[in-house]
């Protein structure tokens, strides 16, 4: 018990030390959630067609297999995935080379497919707040904790690497 409170409190710790207040999973998860019930709320049962089922679902496919592939990156260079862990490498390769955050990226296609499945504009409202909220309170924090921490290393790869897409 003693080293979950203990695992709980270093990942709080660390998570203060980036500056992030919540991590992109609980964010994400947050965003399905609300935008789910506030859609039900407001408007109803969602209405499904097969078209859009097709295509949110190829969506969610991709950012799946995106975030998989860019975990697995992270992994390679023995650096955790989770981001409130210290970050003991700077990931350059895969999807890093062409975007700084592409598991952030890949949460953002998965609440887009999630919303073209379900045909509901709360939840692609939820998926822009998503973006907001996850870009300044994860994603630039991030970015000076990852710079203070890898100095000229990083600042490099900042200037060889989009932020997104």
């Amino acid at each position: 018990m003693q080293s979950t409170t203990q695992n709980q409190h270093s990942a709080s710790a660390e998570r203060k030390k980036v500056g992030m207040l919540v991590p992109p999973p609980v964010l994400l998860l947050a965003t399905v959630v609300l935008g789910i019930g506030l859609h039900l709320l407001l408007l109803g049962p969602f209405a499904l067609s097969p078209a859009r089922s097709l295509l949110g679902g190829c969506v969610i496919v991709l950012a799946l297999i995106s975030i998989a592939f860019s975990a697995r990156r992270f992994k390679a260079a023995g650096t955790p995935v989770r981001p409130v862990s210290p970050a003991t490498a700077i990931v350059s390769s895969g999807p890093y080379r062409i975007s700084r955050n592409p598991m952030y990226v890949g949460m953002a296609a998965l609440l887009l497919g999630l919303s073209v499945i379900l045909g509901s504009y709360v939840l692609l409202l939820g998926l822009v707040l998503f973006v907001f909220v996850v870009h300044f309170a994860v994603v630039l924090p991030e970015e000076r904790y990852l710079e203070s921490l890898h100095g000229e290393t990083y600042r490099q790869y900042k200037q060889s690497v989009r932020r997104g897409l």
